[in-house]
């Protein structure tokens, strides 16, 4: 619950918890082979040793100007004088998986994005030795809750790489799952400042490693979680742990068609302008 004078409040959800099943952390292995972390993918379709995860299109924007930290052109050049775009090598694009007491290094095999709508559909393969990896996805759901309902946004943050300084290409990654409630402050079906398509505001404050994470309504009484929307973008600087300031977090809606097809199955239909392959 959100207590009065409060804007949102935070869940903790420790390590272990079954919730962490549900969330993929994306990072990339730079040129010289040290990590970054990115940002946040959720499961909607889990077979064994491959899941299906939505995330943020900008994570991979991000991607590429890791992997390309230097155009080749000068900033105020005309677009239509721009070189064509450089490809991001998924192959340096990567998952980290945590499930219980067990990490899984996984990989990222195909991912599609489109920056109008800000969202990234990929398909993640699990190592080798885990055939059964993963078993737990999220339903998708298309109502879009009034203004004043509670809204939850879950997604890892406070993400941080340590290199030990006594090996060199090894160090702790650290991250957590943060859940937070809040309230819906705005509907906007023609976009909002960043984000030129339908999306709400809350009132959640978010950190940046969030971002492709979910937006899902919230109900005491409710035992499942369903998305809505991906975490997209706020204004910086966020208040991130005061919670009597409003922290007005943005989620992209999940323009989506869904079937019913069996009792533990969900068909999930969406249009997506391809941005990277």
């Amino acid at each position: 619950m959100i207590p009065d004078g409060l804007m949102w409040n935070e869940a903790e959800i420790k390590p272990g918890d079954p919730l962490y099943a549900g969330f993929v952390c994306l990072l990339v292995i730079k040129d010289d082979l040290q990590p970054e972390l990115i940002g946040t993918a959720f499961i909607v379709k889990a077979d064994g040793n491959r899941a299906t995860a939505f995330s943020a299109a900008h994570n991979f924007d991000y991607i590429k100007r890791v992997l390309h930290p230097h155009p080749n052109h000068n900033a105020s050049a005309l677009p239509e004088f721009l070189p064509p775009p450089k490809e991001i090598d998924i192959k340096q694009v990567k998952g980290m998986y945590l499930k219980g007491d067990k990490v899984a290094d996984c990989t990222i095999e195909i991912a599609i994005w489109d920056s109008a709508t800000d969202l990234a559909v990929l398909t993640i393969i699990a190592p080798e030795n885990e055939p059964d990896l993963f078993c737990d996805a999220f339903w998708i759901d298309n109502q879009i809750p009034d203004v004043d309902e509670h809204v939850v946004m879950i997604g890892f943050g406070e993400m941080k790489v340590v290199p030990d300084t006594k090996q060199s290409n090894s160090g702790l990654i650290q991250h957590r799952l943060i859940q937070r409630l809040g309230r819906v402050e705005g509907i906007y079906p023609d976009g909002y400042l960043l984000l030129k398509t339908p999306c709400v505001k809350t009132s959640i404050s978010i950190f940046s490693g969030m971002s492709g994470g979910m937006v899902a309504r919230w109900s005491e009484n409710s035992t499942q979680i369903m998305p809505f929307a991906i975490i997209s973008y706020a204004p910086e600087p966020q208040p991130s742990y005061n919670r009597a300031e409003s922290g007005q977090s943005v989620g992209s809606l999940l323009n989506v068609a869904l079937t019913s097809v069996a009792e533990n199955t969900q068909r999930c239909e969406t249009k997506v302008d391809l941005g990277g392959v």
